[in-house]
């Protein structure tokens, strides 16, 4: 490991944790945590942001953190089991983008908070929310097959992924949603297990397999061997342009990218199809593997790019006119995701190749900038948007922890316990 680099970007994630976390306050009833300590995002939780920082406080004895996340949005939980995904201290959730519900990471937490607190009149407390959350996930954004889609691509946080950004909404099915409603189904398994309901245990169960099942028959392209996004219009996985008017190589990975990964970090392949993706793509310097991480896209896809904001989608709301770019730079998330997943899968030497490199881009932003940014040119390393960036990153030195001789000092798969 290259020890330099990692006490550099500890040492920096430690100076930051206290400046993101402030007391509750208007319409937060709870202590909370932003994604940065500049004078962008304050005052606002975001679904996705906050359960991933939450878990980094949980890592350092703060595992409060996690229920103040989601007892913070289920107090703006309607009638109906929706969420906001982005809740502020000035209106709650009314100001937010109507139907944009939260991104379903609440289960996984509250099951990661219990397992590590052994909560159980907490979890008991808000089980009957949650199963109303991820009701409304499985009704509302129903998908042919079993599945489900987004019904934008910025509501994946993945803002502008290239499948869900070219195509119509309501067309893609993409493997990140599904990935994680598998996750949060086994989540709620395991919480329902912890009050003894065993009819709910066995429900949640049941439906985890029967989503495992869709993912792997609907998500998968065997031709290419990956994960991909399903085009209802066109009957079959995007992963090439493939209406044949493009000849030879050209357009083969248009549409290789980042939610394709997420089923591995879910642990949702087969142990012979992970292999066969992750040499082939995954670890592949001409597709995912970028010097200093993860790509969000493809190297070999016509569409990739570095550029410091992204295009919106052609279908995008209005309100939403840019977009963080998840069309080539480097997020830390996704190498905080493949991290997990080769380990999973036997590339322990890979793992760790790759944390280092996440140290070392860290690294290089903080002296270059003085903070972290939200991503990272793909080719080169540069900081590329976003100032004074906590958020997620903030789980980057963790990574040592999960290696060979480390001790985690959290599962992130609490059903598995």
């Amino acid at each position: 490991m290259d020890t330099s680099a990692f006490r550099q970007a500890h040492a920096h994630i430690l100076r930051i944790m206290p400046l993101i976390q402030h007391a509750a306050e208007g319409r937060l009833r709870y202590p909370y945590l932003t994604v940065t300590y500049g004078q962008h995002y304050g005052g606002h939780i975001y679904c996705w942001d906050n359960h991933h920082m939450t878990l980094r406080f949980a890592a350092a004895g703060e595992p409060e953190q996690m229920c103040y996340f989601v007892d913070n949005m289920l107090s703006f939980q309607t009638a109906s089991g929706y969420v906001p995904c982005v809740i502020n201290i000035a209106d709650g959730g009314s100001g937010a983008i109507s139907n944009f519900h939260a991104q379903p990471f609440l289960a996984q937490n509250a099951a990661i908070y219990t397992m590590l607190t052994g909560d159980a009149a907490w979890a008991e407390t808000v089980f009957p929310k949650l199963k109303k959350y991820l009701s409304y996930w499985l009704e509302k954004h129903a998908a042919p097959f079993g599945l489900c889609r987004w019904r934008y691509p910025y509501m994946s946080g993945f803002d502008n992924e290239i499948a869900a950004t070219v195509f119509p909404p309501d067309t893609i099915i993409s493997p990140d949603l599904n990935a994680w409603l598998y996750l949060e189904l086994r989540s709620m398994a395991y919480l329902a297990g912890m009050q003894h309901d065993v009819s709910a245990q066995q429900d949640y169960h049941c439906r985890a397999e029967t989503l495992k099942k869709a993912i792997n028959t609907y998500l998968w392209d065997d031709e290419f061997g990956t994960y991909a996004a399903y085009d209802l219009c066109a009957g079959q996985c995007r992963v090439s342009w493939g209406d044949g008017t493009l000849s030879g190589e050209v357009g083969q990975y248009a549409y290789l990218s980042c939610p394709a990964l997420i089923p591995l970090f879910a642990r949702l392949a087969e142990p012979e199809r992970a292999q066969r993706m992750i040499k082939n793509y995954v670890l592949n310097p001409d597709h995912f593997r970028s010097p200093y991480g993860i790509r969000s896209m493809s190297k070999s896809s016509e569409y990739y790019n570095q550029a410091r904001w992204g295009n919106p989608p052609r279908y995008g709301d209005h309100r939403r006119l840019t977009n963080s770019n998840w069309q080539g730079p480097v997020w830390i998330p996704l190498n905080w995701f493949v991290f997990h997943a080769l380990l999973y899968y036997g590339f322990v030497v890979e793992a760790e190749q790759l944390a280092d490199d996440t140290f070392k881009v860290i690294a290089m932003s903080v002296k270059q900038c003085g903070f972290m940014r939200e991503n990272f040119h793909a080719e080169t390393g540069e900081p590329l948007y976003a100032d004074n960036f906590a958020s997620w990153n903030i789980l980057a030195d963790l990574m040592p922890d999960y290696l060979p001789g480390g001790k985690p000092k959290l599962s992130l798969f609490a059903f598995e316990k």
